[in-house]
């Protein structure tokens, strides 16, 4: 199986992509083997509830796992890159020296006061 095959779906069914809960006691798992060969996904429909679940290879199941943990990783990056981002970009010699010994909170309260003059 093609990966970007894989992890391209939609949430619409066809028809043919449809399943009845009940069918499930008299389907072999042969035909159903073939039912997911055949169809990317395949929607569980329950008399009470309609479509409630979805069938899916283990396979297209991991590669969609694996590119969600990807673009979750991805999104993290950005928002750390859009929060942090400019230190990234402040020159060394703008760098402030954090003697030892002296804890940030010490440090930054001390910045402040010379900020502000007092």
């Amino acid at each position: 199986m093609d990966e970007e095959e894989s992890i391209r779906m939609d949430t619409t069914f066809s028809k043919e992509e449809m399943i009845q809960a009940n069918q499930f006691r008299t389907i072999s798992q042969k035909a159903l083997q073939q039912q997911l060969r055949k169809h990317a996904k395949i929607g569980v429909l329950f008399p009470s509830t309609g479509l409630s679940a979805v069938m899916m290879s283990y396979e297209r199941y991991e590669a969609l796992i694996k590119r969600l943990n990807e673009l979750e990783n991805a999104l993290e990056d950005i928002e750390i890159a859009k929060t942090y981002g400019s230190r990234l970009q402040t020159p060394e010699e703008e760098w402030i020296n954090h003697p030892e010994g002296v804890s940030t909170v010490e440090l930054y309260r001390q910045r402040q006061k010379e900020r502000t003059g007092q």
